[in-house]
């Protein structure tokens, strides 16, 4: 047996369903394997140096304004020295450096007066930030799956509501963080004594949270859909454990780097700067994988680019989604998702939804809502045929150059395709998605 075969064997043993190792272990360990596994072949396709470069490039640019917001908001309530601490625990891993650079990036920011912009500079200092933040929040649909973004107007209220309260959350942390290790407000309000070492490392730990807590939130509000809290938690700890061994290794590549210093002189801070940014959104976009395939677990054995799927199975995966879409409708007149259409038919939510796709390109479904969709009949389905169904779903992928009609084929072949077309007519044509929905068709 070749290596390929044995790796391709192997590999398919690995997402076999019934595939379930005998112990609690084994099948904890099959789990994360499987989501690595996924992770890695997510960033591998889908892009992740690319848009962490045009990300960090983004962040560059819009850096300062995003700060000077932060830095007015804070200021307004008198605890604007609240930045600072932030900044520095942020560019840690760029070594002493780090402090030169953030007291002259505080400085910059010290020295944008957002009172005296007028309307038309702060207008643009806003406009800054909120397509900085839409194409972050792009780059987490584009992982996610999510067809359509934010709508204009919610774009403006969520982005400005994080910008305003994220700096006083922020703040509050830090604040925290300061109480919590400080014995004597510990004594006074808690009648804990932090001389107690079991304590003292019980409070180390809230850093951590805080931590975790800030990238579960941004993981569960940055994509348009909803996020299962638990998903965003588990990203949110999985991302600040390798955060944390990140910044330690990066940190110990610039203590051993002094070249970049004789060969950049000054630029030096800034390429550090640069490379520090765009591993962080690396780490970020990696983290929304691991979120994403935490909450869709039967897409994580299904490529980006190859969803496999025979002529049968779209046939299939149509008539079912039909009929289950048609009777949750006929019933109470309501939609059903995503989520729930791939449960019932035990398939990757990814192969269901490209058949869905192609469902609502010929207008026999449509898409309610925003975020996660529910799915409703998108024209009426007792007027609509079985046999409408099936050709829709033979004809998705036609286009204008490559239609069936203009393939040439022999008189034999023409009479045998008009055959089956009839065929189909005859047997199927009778019956309505109406009555397959409420199971009214007799065998």
């Amino acid at each position: 047996m070749t290596l390929y075969k044995l790796t391709k064997r192997l590999r398919d043993k690995l997402w076999e369903a019934s595939f379930k190792p005998g112990t609690v272990t084994g099948r904890f360990g099959l789990r994360m394997l499987r989501l690595g596994i996924a992770v890695a072949r997510d960033i591998h396709e889908g892009d992740y140096g690319q848009r962490a470069a045009s990300l960090a490039y983004t962040t560059l640019v819009s850096f300062v304004p995003v700060l000077a917001i932060a830095f007015s908001v804070l200021k307004g309530f008198g605890v604007h020295d609240a930045l600072l601490p932030s900044l520095k625990a942020f560019l840690a891993p760029l070594g002493p450096v780090s402090i030169e650079l953030a007291d002259r990036i505080v400085g910059f920011v010290e020295n944008i007066n957002v009172g005296v912009l007028g309307a038309v500079g702060t207008a643009f200092l806003i406009f800054g930030v909120v397509s900085t933040m839409q194409k972050t929040e792009n780059a987490f649909n584009e992982i996610w799956r999510v067809l359509k973004g934010r709508t204009f107007f919610k774009r403006v209220r969520d982005y400005m509501a994080v910008v305003l309260a994220g700096p006083l959350l922020m703040f509050l942390s830090i604040a925290m963080s300061a109480t919590l290790e400080h014995a004597d407000v510990a004594w006074k309000w808690l009648h804990i004594d932090l001389v107690d070492s079991t304590m003292e490392h019980v409070f180390s730990v809230v850093p951590w949270v805080l931590f975790i807590l800030a990238f579960a939130a941004l993981y569960g509000f940055m994509p348009n859909a909803r996020v299962k809290p638990l998903c965003a938690l588990a990203a949110g700890a999985t991302v600040s454990l390798v955060w944390k061994f990140l910044g330690a290794v990066f940190g110990l590549f610039v203590a051993t780097s002094t070249s970049y210093a004789a060969i950049y002189s000054a630029f030096a801070a800034l390429i550090l700067f640069m490379i520090w940014v765009y591993v962080g959104w690396f780490t970020l976009l990696a983290g929304a994988a691991v979120s994403y395939y935490l909450q869709h677990p039967t897409n994580q054995g299904l490529s980006r680019h190859i969803k496999n799927l025979s002529v049968r199975v779209k046939e299939k995966i149509a008539l079912q989604v039909c009929h289950d879409i048609g009777r949750a409708f006929y019933k109470d007149g309501k939609g059903i998702d995503l989520q729930h259409l791939a449960s019932g038919l035990k398939m990757p939510a990814l192969a269901v939804l490209d058949v869905i796709e192609d469902l609502s390109d010929q207008g026999i479904l449509a898409a309610t809502g925003t975020g996660a969709p529910h799915f409703i009949p998108g024209r009426p389905f007792d007027t609509t045929t079985i046999e409408d169904l099936l050709k829709a779903i033979r004809a998705a992928d036609e286009t204008p150059i490559l239609r069936v009609d203009r393939v040439h084929g022999s008189p034999g072949v023409n009479t045998v395709v008009k055959l089956l077309d009839k065929a189909l007519h005859d047997k199927l044509g009778k019956y309505t998605l109406k009555q397959l929905a409420t199971g009214s068709i007799e065998a």
